[in-house]
């Protein structure tokens, strides 16, 4: 066990603790979503944390209900405004009862009560400036490597993902669940070849029984729908075969135990290294694809998630703080305002790898105390 404190974070009242202490928007019908984004600019440009998530529809929908009960209770988040039209079928208020319920500042805005966009976005921003007051006075407290929960997605995979990226993703998650922490990674589309490999890692049996119903699932979809998981933009980067793609993105799991599978809006039942399969309920809107990793992994609870690629990626997340990393020297060079780990050093043989992981934790504890990636400092806010 950790017990060196790594950050001072923020204490939830249920014991949690966060890295972030976010005012959180979540517009409740596409109509809500220019005044939600207005809101957030406003203080974007201001230097507040103060972020939003909106749902591209307008209906009453238990699955994204549930979805949005999960960023509600995200311990990132410190106070919750639910933004609405008015008139959707979608229980706005309900999120911030929730809040409440939470111990946050929760509240609604409506719209068509507030007198059309330009009066709510006014009321808005005076909702926002109390809720920013009261997070000040939120009780700090130590955090723990062990208190944090971890996600790892690749996006854009070249060769240098699997031999610097990944490897380095998996030498933490080591470190991590050693430490007593959680770890989490997915893409078990990307373990093709490797089912006897997962299984021997299992912790006991029923983990052994759920990662194989999980492979074989996933084996079986694929096969029907003759896909499996490589792009052409994997072939272009030098990849050549699933199976090298698959070796190379398992290598983010790490070595240690595989406690179980979970899926999305599911915390893992305690701590360790949990595979996360799919979705059951999970909505997620948005941008898609790879930059819904940190919405997906904070659905269950991740503090931070790791984005590998080796083809480069510009994206960040307002639920779990996005950390990006390459071991593409090139991709580097050239997304480096963007990117925040170069792992490529492991590669030219300036820092082993043992090295780089030691690098990496400094990273990490810098920005559970509140260090900004490189994507929070320059305001991307995808879901």
């Amino acid at each position: 066990m950790n017990k060196k404190p790594i950050a001072m974070g923020y204490a939830r009242k249920d014991g949690g603790k966060g890295i972030r202490n976010k005012v959180l928007l979540i517009n409740t019908t596409s109509c809500a979503d220019e005044v939600s984004r207005r809101i957030t600019e406003h203080y974007h440009q201001l230097g507040f944390p103060v972020d939003y998530m909106g749902c591209e529809c307008c209906e009453n929908d238990e699955d994204l209900y549930r979805s949005d009960l999960c960023y509600v209770n995200h311990q990132n988040v410190g106070a919750v405004l639910a933004v609405g039209m008015g008139c959707e079928p979608f229980p706005t208020a309900k999120l911030a009862e929730a809040a409440r319920e939470a111990g946050k500042p929760g509240a609604v805005l409506f719209i068509r009560d507030a007198g059309g966009t330009e009066k709510a976005v006014e009321e808005g921003i005076r909702i926002v400036d109390g809720m920013l007051e009261e997070l000040k006075h939120t009780p700090r407290v130590p955090v723990y490597l062990s208190d944090l929960s971890f996600g790892a997605e690749c996006g854009g995979s070249d060769f240098t993902s699997g031999l610097a990226a990944n490897p380095l993703v998996g030498r933490f998650y080591d470190r991590v669940v050693k430490a007593g922490g959680t770890a989490m990674f997915e893409e078990i589309y990307e373990a093709v070849g490797l089912r006897d490999y997962l299984l021997s890692r299992c912790a006991n049996d029923l983990a052994k029984q759920q990662m194989a119903e999980t492979y074989d699932r996933m084996f079986a979809g694929a096969k029907a729908a003759g896909q499996f998981s490589i792009s052409p933009g994997n072939m272009r980067g030098g990849l050549t075969s699933v199976e090298e793609k698959s070796m190379g993105a398992t290598a983010k799991s790490g070595t240690m135990p595989i406690e179980g599978v979970i899926t999305a809006g599911h915390k893992p039942p305690h701590k360790g290294l949990w595979c996360m399969f799919g979705p059951t309920y999970f909505r997620c809107f948005g941008t898609g694809g790879d930059a819904t990793a940190g919405t997906t992994f904070g659905s269950c609870g991740a503090h931070i998630t790791f984005l590998t690629s080796g083809r480069g990626h510009i994206t960040n997340n307002v639920l779990s703080v996005l950390v990006k990393i390459t071991g593409n020297a090139r991709t580097y060079q050239t997304l480096q305002d963007d990117v925040d780990v170069n792992a490529s050093v492991v590669l030219t043989g300036e820092k082993t790898l043992d090295e780089l992981e030691e690098d990496m934790y400094g990273l990490v504890c810098r920005i559970a105390d509140g260090e900004l990636t490189k994507g929070e400092r320059s305001g991307h806010y995808e879901w």
